[in-house]
C-alpha cells in the first residue's frame, strides 16, 4: 500500500497534468506523437553528431583498399584524368560499380565549390576535402544507427503484441 505522501504527492502531479477525455483522443495522440518525435529526433542528433566527432578525431590503421577502391576512383571523377589519381587495374578495366564512388564524387565536388565560395585557403580546401567522406560516412553510420534502434522498438513492440495476443 502507498503511503499517504506518496498518494498526495500522486495526485497533486496528475492534477497538474493536461486531462483529457475520450473525446480528446486526437489531442492525446498528437501529444504523445510530439513527445516521440522530440526523442526520436534527439537520438538522431545525437548520434549523428557522435558519429562525426568519432569520424574526425580517431586516428587508426587504414587499409588501401579504402581509398584505392572508393576515394580515388571519386577524385577521377570529381576533378578529372588528370587530377593525380592511382586507379587500380579494377577501375582501369570497369570490374567495378561507380554507384559508390559517384557519391563521394559529389561530396568533392561540393566541398571544392564550397571551398571556392568561402574563399579557404590552400590548407583549410585540403582539411575540408579530407573531412567531406569521413563527414559524409558518418552521417551514412548515423542513420543506419538511427533506424536499426527504430527496427529494434517496431520488433519489440510487434513482440509485446504477440505476448499479450497469446494470454
Amino acid at each position: 500500500m502507498a503511503s499517504p505522501a506518496l498518494s498526495q504527492a500522486s495526485t497533486a502531479f496528475e492534477s497538474d497534468a493536461p486531462q483529457f477525455h475520450d473525446h480528446d483522443k486526437p489531442q492525446r495522440r498528437a501529444l504523445q506523437h510530439v513527445k516521440e518525435a522530440t526523442t526520436s529526433q534527439d537520438i538522431l542528433l545525437f548520434l549523428i553528431a557522435f558519429r562525426i566527432l568519432n569520424a574526425l578525431s580517431i586516428r587508426t590503421f587504414f587499409q588501401p583498399d579504402e581509398y584505392f577502391q572508393s576515394l580515388e576512383p571519386a577524385w577521377e571523377i570529381a576533378f578529372g584524368s588528370n587530377s593525380g589519381t592511382w586507379i587500380t587495374w579494377e577501375w582501369k578495366n570497369q570490374l567495378r560499380s561507380a554507384i559508390h564512388p559517384t557519391l563521394f564524387a559529389g561530396v568533392y565536388w561540393v566541398s571544392a565549390e564550397l571551398s571556392k565560395l568561402l574563399r579557404l585557403t590552400s590548407h583549410n580546401h585540403a582539411e575540408l576535402l579530407l573531412a567531406a567522406p569521413k563527414v559524409t560516412q558518418a552521417v551514412i553510420a548515423a542513420l543506419a544507427d538511427y533506424y536499426t534502434w527504430r527496427l529494434g522498438e517496431r520488433m519489440e513492440s510487434l513482440s509485446t503484441v504477440h505476448r499479450l495476443i497469446a494470454r
